[in-house]
């Protein structure tokens, strides 16, 4: 037993020290950076002609709700919504019809040329072929889902940034979700800190800013430059287009912001963010991610391969990373428990490799702790309180849906995908809508 498990164990230690050391990296250098601020939000920017397109597929159930609840937050009549719905879909079909008569100057309705379910990819760049047929489409392009709520803010700060951008990204946050599942607060956490912390520090380099699939600004320039180079703006057969997206945009010479706007009442920052529900329950979640972790890793390695500058394949190693490193918690678990129950003894291991391994360890569990505090402090600035019993309670839950998500990554990659070279389908999510958005702040 020994000779297999304390490899393994010395192996697994090591792998996690230097995933630690990275976090611990981006943790120190979003501590130095001080955010930007946009004077000019507060001064009446002039928004242009904005459109936000939302691609829909089977959203009868939740469209008219959340057009309704954002038309009534977004009182500006500079933005309109564009509906993009299938022929065969008719439920979502009439219903988006409805709100287009009910809200012709605000609402329009875009029906793909072919039956659905195609892909959310293929939907946009339908959308986008037909609102850029002519040359007076809309100035920029805001991508958002069905289950959005939208902050009316962000289009002051896309139209501010547009001056010096083509690409802006604003922070994405789950809506508060303790009530709902311990499945679905993990988001809370994960979105907190990597939207507080990660995207703040790719931006503060000039690394590529991945698309978020939603609260994505795109200018009329950068539109017409991917349509005229290759005919569609989203990169078709992709399960993660708006991820592929924001590298492309990097390479294509396009300047791209990650704009983390905020104010400080002292208690929380009142981020400017999208806002929406994620799954609630464990096959949901797992099924998303697995489609995050295919896209981003084994899908991103096939069509982005690893150019760049330093910075940016510094930060393809960082996203990639979660196709080994979301397999060790659960592993280091179990590793843990054999030591505890002496089913392996470390005295046995080479003295050369002892140290290390103990530095390792006592590294590890500093690391574990820092964690736990960046997280807790991460959403503390979004939400407004420091949960520090709730952070703990679902910290093993995102560890088992991520080691599940990412084990079905792989088992897709390797039986279902052809090794990258075969199409993936994949299941839409189920989306939930708060009932009440004008009462939603964060």
């Amino acid at each position: 037993m020994d000779a297999f498990l304390l490899p393994v164990f010395f192996f697994v230690s090591i792998l996690i020290s230097v995933s630690s050391l990275d976090d611990a990296f981006i943790d120190l250098f979003a501590l130095g950076i001080v955010r930007r601020g946009l004077p000019s939000i507060n001064e009446g920017v002039e928004i242009p002609p904005t459109a936000v397109f939302v691609a829909n597929w089977q959203e009868a159930d939740v469209i008219e709700k959340m057009v309704e609840g954002n038309l009534a937050r977004v009182s500006i009549d500079a933005v309109k919504l564009y509906l993009g719905v299938y022929p065969n879909d008719t439920e979502t079909l009439n219903a988006a019809l409805r709100l287009a008569e009910k809200h012709p100057d605000r609402v329009r309705v875009i029906v793909n040329s072919l039956p659905g379910p195609t892909s959310k990819g293929q939907m946009l760049n339908e959308m986008f072929r037909q609102v850029f047929s002519t040359d007076d489409g809309p100035e920029l392009v805001v991508l958002h889902d069905s289950e959005d709520v939208i902050d009316p803010r962000t289009f002051s700060i896309y139209a501010a940034y547009a001056k010096d951008n083509d690409y802006i990204q604003v922070p994405v946050f789950s809506l508060a979700s303790t009530h709902r599942s311990l499945v679905a607060a993990t988001y809370m956490d994960e979105f907190a800190e990597r939207h507080t912390r990660e995207m703040i520090v790719r931006d503060a380099v000039g690394a590529m800013i991945p698309s978020a699939g939603v609260g994505t600004c795109m200018t009329k320039r950068l539109i017409r430059h991917f349509i005229d180079s290759r005919g569609s703006v989203l990169m078709n057969g992709c399960v993660t287009e708006d991820y592929i997206l924001g590298v492309e945009v990097k390479r294509a010479g396009f300047r791209s912001a990650f704009a983390a706007v905020s104010s400080d009442d002292g208690k929380s920052i009142d981020y400017v963010a999208t806002r929406e529900y994620f799954p609630s329950g464990f096959s949901a979640s797992i099924r998303q991610k697995t489609r995050w972790v295919y896209g981003i890793c084994f899908e991103g390695i096939h069509e982005l391969g690893w150019g760049g500058d330093p910075w940016d394949v510094y930060f393809f190693l960082r996203d990639r990373k979660g196709m080994i490193t979301n397999f060790l918690p659960p592993i280091a678990f179990f590793l843990m428990v054999a030591l505890y129950m002496e089913w392996v003894e470390v005295a046995k291991m080479p003295d050369s490799l002892t140290p290390v391994f103990e530095f390792s360890i006592a590294l590890n569990l500093l690391a574990l702790l820092l964690r736990y505090v960046v997280r807790v402090i991460s959403l503390g600035k979004v939400y407004g309180a420091a949960d520090f019993i709730g952070i703990a309670e679902r910290w093993p839950v995102a560890a088992t849906v991520n080691f599940a998500a990412v084990f079905r990554a792989w088992k897709t990659y390797l039986t279902e995908a052809e090794f990258g070279t075969k199409t993936i389908a994949w299941s839409k999510t189920q989306h939930e809508v708060p009932d009440d958005f004008l009462s939603l702040e964060k």
